[in-house]
């Protein structure tokens, strides 16, 4: 809409065009132009134009002085109206008033522009309004995935376990009540020789048993643990630093290995505690095709001594078990980066070496 001021302005150009234009200019038409032309700002009826319109057409064939405001008449016809002001221009061409015609003019193209910036202005609003609306979705979906996650991987972990239990219980269900039958078996043998081989038997049917039960408690160890989440919860005990974690495994590691890395981590952790006077430090730990890189880097300025401690000592020896590679250097802080062989790929790295 046009502003007031933008009106005000064109009124006291209007008029004061008009007293210089005219001989004797009549102060009371100024006065009732003004009251005229603002009288719609000030009650907003819906028919109040089309009444301001009827009063002024009666006095411009009263007094054809009142030509001069023609511009302000148009003004105030083209916001509410539109391009119909276009007709109020008929009386300057009749009049031959070519200053006042460019002005109104004028007056109208300002008008068009003012309202297609206005046009403007709300259809932005309205796509901000929407593109507020979409995100707040996205967002509440985004959270209703990760919840639908959450639950999806908790599933899994307990159907995993409960096959875990199911195997156990088949497996010890079949050690067992074979082992029973050879027990009960036994006093009716006489022969020494046999009850030797229903011992022997009997002995190879427990330690079956025993294998399966620690191969499904291994089982139940690999899935029980998130690697991801034990090292988060570590890194929250370390709240006076600022500690970035990336962790891209998507493989499942077994026990051991998860434990190793775990143990790995805190050694390096706890060595900048006690050794460093770091801020930041950044954790990787990448999955590549066949190894697991592990990258802990600080930004202090203290080196630890050269003679390797027992931690890093701790350290070599865990990446040993691997016939993984460890390196420390300084660079802007002190970094330890290791590469661990998976299990199958770490036998063919030894028998290659």
């Amino acid at each position: 809409m046009i502003n007031v001021m933008e009106k005000m302005v064109l009124y006291f150009i209007l008029t004061a065009y008009y007293f210089i234009t005219i001989d004797e200019p009549s102060l009371v038409i100024a006065l009732l132009a003004f009251i005229l032309f603002f009288i719609v700002d000030v009650f907003e009826y819906r028919y109040s134009v089309l009444a301001v319109s009827a009063v002024y057409l009666v006095f411009i064939f009263a007094s054809t002085e009142w030509i001069f405001y023609m511009p302000l008449f148009t003004l105030v016809v083209a916001v509410r109206y539109g391009s119909i002001a276009f007709a109020t221009l008929v009386l300057l061409f009749i009049e031959a008033e070519v200053i006042l015609l460019m002005i109104a003019l004028f007056v109208l193209y300002m008008s068009y522009l003012r309202a297609r910036l206005d046009s403007y202005e709300r259809e932005n609003r309205k796509i901000r309004d929407q593109l507020t609306s979409d995100n707040l979705l996205l967002r509440r979906q985004h959270n209703e995935l990760l919840k639908n996650h959450e639950k999806d991987v908790h599933m899994a972990g307990l159907n995993e376990r409960n096959r875990i239990a199911r195997e156990m219980h088949d497996a010890l269900g079949h050690s067992l009540s074979t082992s029973i039958l050879l027990i009960e078996s036994l006093q009716y043998i006489k022969d020494e020789e046999k009850i030797k081989e229903s011992l022997q038997l009997l002995q190879e049917r427990l330690k079956d048993g025993m294998d399966d039960i620690r191969t499904s408690i291994h089982q139940l160890y690999e899935t029980s643990i998130d690697l991801e989440a034990r090292i988060s919860d570590y890194i929250k005990e370390m709240d006076r630093y600022h500690i970035r974690l990336r962790y891209d495994v998507t493989s499942a590691l077994d026990h051991e290995m998860k434990m190793d890395i775990l143990s790995i981590v805190k050694e390096s952790l706890t060595n900048i505690r006690k050794h460093s006077d770091a801020e930041n430090v950044r954790i990787a730990i990448r999955e590549q095709k066949d190894v697991i890189i592990i990258s802990i880097k600080d930004d202090g300025s203290e080196r630890p001594a050269v003679k390797k401690g027992m931690g890093l000592l701790a350290m070599q020896e865990v990446v040993g078990k691997y016939n993984g590679i460890f390196n420390t250097f300084h660079e802007g802080g002190f970094t330890i980066h290791i590469t661990l062989y998976k299990e199958g790929e770490r036998d063919e790295h030894n028998h290659s070496g």
